[in-house]
């Protein structure tokens, strides 16, 4: 059960090593961050790496409490998260390397299709890169029902706190009627209902 934790947050860390210069690079070589992608369009570069990074952050707080991650989670929806998450870290390598062999003379960027270029023997090509939108995809649903699992867990905390304050509030209501106007005590009321209501 471990082994697959451990494993995980390993290639959460590899990615945001490897995307963390990748948005400076690619400008860097005149690729246009700014040029959209994905199936509806819902990204441009930017937005992506900055998406990667957002995920990995949001995958490491959510397998730092390695028991609640193993009983939220099935074997096989450990297996998966680790298979695209590996894919992504693939994806991000192979387009480091595509970056770090590019000499400015032998490719002309496009600036039409994100992270698409021409090589100097007038070949269109793409960046591996564009590959990763597929792998974001396919963990989104993932990290949304793990994230849902702790605001879950959180509101169930909140309660429990405003449970005991009310109960407080209560008894120390009873000695302070005395000392609020109307105004003031019908609005204690309402806010005491209110969150009850929340509850």
């Amino acid at each position: 059960m471990a082994k697959s934790i451990t494993s995980i947050n390993s290639l959460l860390v590899g990615l945001k090593t490897v995307n963390n210069p990748l948005l400076v690079k690619l400008q860097q070589l005149g690729f246009n961050t700014h040029l959209t992608l994905g199936t509806e369009q819902e990204y441009t570069v930017k937005s992506l790496i900055h998406a990667i990074d957002t995920l990995a952050i949001q995958f490491l707080t959510i397998t730092a409490n390695r028991n609640q991650f193993i009983q939220r989670t099935s074997y096989s929806e450990r297996m998966e998260i680790e298979s695209c998450l590996n894919s992504l870290l693939s994806c991000l390598q192979q387009t480091k390397q595509e970056l770090a062999e590019f000499k400015p003379a032998n490719f002309q960027c496009d600036n039409i299709r994100a992270l698409f270029y021409t090589s100097n023997n007038s070949q269109l090509c793409s960046l591996k890169l564009l590959d990763a939108v597929l792998y974001i995809d396919l963990i989104k649903p993932y990290c949304r029902m793990l994230e849902m699992v702790i605001a879950q867990e959180r509101i169930h905390a909140l309660s429990a706190v405003l449970e005991t304050l009310l109960s407080k509030e209560s008894s120390a209501t009873v000695q302070q009627d005395d000392e609020l106007t109307y105004e003031q005590s019908n609005a204690l009321e309402l806010s005491q209902y209110l969150i009850r209501q929340a509850l």
